[in-house]
């Protein structure tokens, strides 16, 4: 297991751009060839911005050169964008609509593109998975499932097929009594706009993903039980019983299972106990990166050679050896 743990530097309460890396040290592995085609032995963790208040669902939007990397700041009720030439810019604030009476708290949480290459945003605070039209205005494409309001859509990965599959913890409701269907799902969001209910034995369902021959669908746990899930997809998009992949919840580390990529290897790169939890398609615990802040999500950008890590009030990033997945 290798352990990457960076130095923070300081922090403030505006959001700044930091070009210049924060340093970090690699230990020498336990396994010589557990990250080998992974991670190069001197990889650093790079504080690319801070000075958020609890960001979440990065996505990389474009190309190496031109593109930019959004992500969600829930209790800031703001998405922001961060690009190489730019800095940290307001790209949607806010996002919590009030005239929705949705009886939800906080802004976006995961982002994603669809297949057309269209924002999509499990909008937290609003209960519901939208849409941004080109025009700027939102569009609602799941707010209900049997008639009754979702709970808090968290995260969501699109298949090529052009359904989605999304997560739907507690976390967005202002109070437990705003909760009507009484459980945690995880859904399925066809293109015509159905919903169908997947699963709903995990207590916090939370990120989610896909295998890369999209025959396996992942998803974390946040809870006392600090596990990810593999559920096998059948050709009709449905799941069978689902398997522990992983289980740390006896880790002395703090923080749980949240949001994570997927590498062209199928690697699960997972925000978990103490960091970056990096695991194999086996369930193996491969190694952590360590970062300054627990984090909450992760994203490949740029070129697909780039982890994005976002950590409470700071965005991170670390070059890779292995390409990942990218919407």
């Amino acid at each position: 297991m290798v352990l990457l743990t960076a130095v923070s530097c300081g922090g403030g309460d505006a959001v700044l751009d930091s070009h210049a890396p924060a340093s970090a040290e690699a230990s020498a592995p336990e396994s010589d060839d557990s990250l080998d085609g992974l991670l190069a032995a001197d990889a650093t963790v790079e504080r690319v911005a801070e000075g958020f208040q609890f960001i979440e669902g990065p996505v990389w939007v474009g190309d190496a050169v031109d593109g930019h990397l959004l992500f969600s700041d829930i209790p800031g009720d703001t998405v922001f964008r961060w690009s190489e030439s730019d800095g940290t810019s307001v790209f949607l604030s806010p996002v919590f609509l009030p005239e929705l009476e949705t009886n939800g708290v906080g802004g976006s949480n995961g982002l994603t593109l669809d297949l057309e290459g269209r924002l999509i945003l499990c909008e937290h605070g609003n209960r519901r998975v939208a849409r941004i039209e080109a025009d700027g205005s939102r569009v609602t494409l799941a707010d209900r499932y049997d008639d009754k309001r979702l709970n808090s859509p968290n995260d969501i990965v699109y298949h090529s097929s052009g359904a989605a599959f999304f997560t739907d913890p507690p976390y967005g409701l202002a109070s437990p009594e705003a909760g009507e269907l009484g459980f945690q799902g995880i859904y399925r969001l066809d293109p015509d706009g159905s919903v169908t209910l997947l699963s709903d034995v995990m207590s916090r369902p939370n990120g989610i993903g896909l295998s890369p021959d999209e025959t396996t669908l992942y998803v974390a746990n946040s809870d006392v039980e600090r596990v990810w899930m593999a559920f096998p997809l059948t050709d009709d998009l449905n799941v069978g019983e689902g398997r522990v992949l992983l289980d740390l919840s006896a880790s002395e580390d703090p923080g749980a299972p949240d949001g994570f990529a997927v590498d062209t290897l199928g690697n699960i790169w997972a925000s978990g106990p103490g960091g970056v939890v990096i695991i194999s398609p086996d369930g193996d615990h491969l190694g952590t990166i360590r970062t300054p802040e627990l984090p909450a999500n992760a994203a490949f950008g740029n070129d697909g050679h780039t982890l994005y890590m976002t950590a409470r009030t700071g965005l991170y990033r670390i070059d890779t050896l292995v390409q990942g997945l990218m919407p």
